[in-house]
């Protein structure tokens, strides 16, 4: 959330340096600000990415190629740490105001936000076992029905000192 509110007052100035090379660095910065020494590292390289970049699967920003932040697309963060209570994953989709997002762009993170909701309100009874690939078709309903996908997973595992790719 530090970064966002960083990334928010940043982005308010015009002649900003932020890039999506320098906005990965930021957020790694601000987690080695963690109280107590929790924080151990990265649970895997940062994904900052705007606009077109934001669709590439694992995407890496290089200072020789990535692009400048602003207010205008849609901007993705998926970083995590190594903490020693848990391992992170955190993705977040935001726009951060300018130009409005496209008619697509708000059906498409409807669809993904009722994904997110099934998910979360899924019950079933004790005695059978689900696994990830089971609540993936939830996940995935609302997109389906639109004719719609993303190309990634849908969970990770939870633990310590993970790899967080692993399934779920």
């Amino acid at each position: 959330m530090r970064y966002f509110a960083f990334l928010e007052k940043e982005l308010r100035n015009p002649d900003h340096t932020l890039d999506e090379f320098s906005g990965a660095r930021k957020v790694e910065s601000l987690r080695t600000e963690c109280p107590n020494n929790l924080y151990l590292g990265p649970s895997f390289d940062t994904i900052s990415s705007i606009g077109p970049n934001g669709a590439v699967i694992h995407y890496k920003p290089s200072k020789e190629t990535c692009l400048r932040l602003n207010n205008d697309e849609i901007y993705l963060l998926d970083s995590g740490g190594q903490y020693k209570l848990g391992t992170t994953d955190i993705t977040r989709t935001v726009h951060l105001g300018g130009k409005a997002p496209t008619a697509f762009q708000k059906e498409a993170y409807t669809r993904v936000l009722m994904g997110v909701i099934e998910l979360e309100r899924i019950v079933w009874p004790s005695d059978i076992s689900i696994s990830g690939a089971d609540m993936d078709i939830l996940a995935r309903k609302a997109l389906w029905s639109a004719g719609l996908d993303y190309k990634h997973g849908t969970g990770h595992g939870v633990g310590t000192l993970l790899n967080v790719h692993e399934g779920p």
